[in-house]
């Protein structure tokens, strides 16, 4: 602001300040409180939200549980499963809860169900994780129904996840069942290298007898020539 010669030619000049400055400052500071407090009570909410989720979550474990041990519960694994996906899509509860229940369809030999929850997961845009998980167990739905390229289509990306054992695998069984032999023996072999840099090695004793029943069928077949 200008220095004023007099008292009076300061005030008039606070006044013309605020009549061209005062109203635009008075609403950027109510804007940065509403802007703030604002995301004080969204933060609140997602707090709440993600509260309410786990508590949901934690019922869903209890209820699949019982489903693997004896088969009970599953109508209530079911509707836990139904809210949690209904009420939090964007949450990873939600996705999580859209994998039980593809669970439960393949369980049911419903394999078009579990596609569609699948399929609905990756559709949210979950985290790297989440979308890895996802994207296996829909390959090997796909297997199942004999959709042998679009199994492999998602098998390609997991190449660099922590699914990259089971992949291989499942690239296998897709080139077995296509009748590539030595394709599946190839890719038997990578799933056994890759098993075994995880940092929890698992002795996957079926692997191994694919590997040796291909194996052997290999040499038979260099012997007879």
């Amino acid at each position: 602001m200008e220095t004023y010669r007099t008292e009076e030619e300061q005030i008039e000049a606070i006044k013309r300040w605020w009549q061209d400055n005062g109203k635009s400052t008075v609403f950027g500071i109510a804007l940065a409180l509403a802007i703030v407090f604002g995301w004080r009570g969204w933060q609140g909410h997602q707090e709440a939200q993600a509260g309410e989720a786990s508590a949901i979550f934690d019922n869903l474990l209890i209820a699949d549980a019982a489903v693997q041990r004896d088969g009970s519960s599953l109508s209530t694994a079911q509707h836990l499963a139904d809210t949690l996906k209904d009420r939090f899509a964007s949450l990873s509860y939600g996705q999580f809860a859209a994998l039980f229940k593809a669970k439960y369809a393949v369980k049911s030999d419903d394999y078009a169900a579990a596609t569609a929850e699948l399929e609905w997961v990756l559709k949210q845009g979950p985290s790297a994780q989440i979308k890895a998980q996802t994207e296996i167990r829909l390959a090997q739905v796909l297997y199942s129904q004999k959709e042998y390229g679009k199994a492999t289509a998602y098998l390609s990306g997991l190449a660099s996840t922590g699914y990259a054992a089971e992949a291989a695998e499942l690239e296998g069984d897709v080139a077995f069942a296509q009748g590539d032999k030595a394709a599946a023996l190839a890719a038997y072999q990578r799933a056994r290298s890759l098993a075994r840099t995880q940092e929890a090695p698992v002795n996957n004793a079926m692997l191994e007898m694919k590997i040796n029943d291909l194996s052997a069928a290999k040499i038979a077949v260099e012997g007879a020539k």
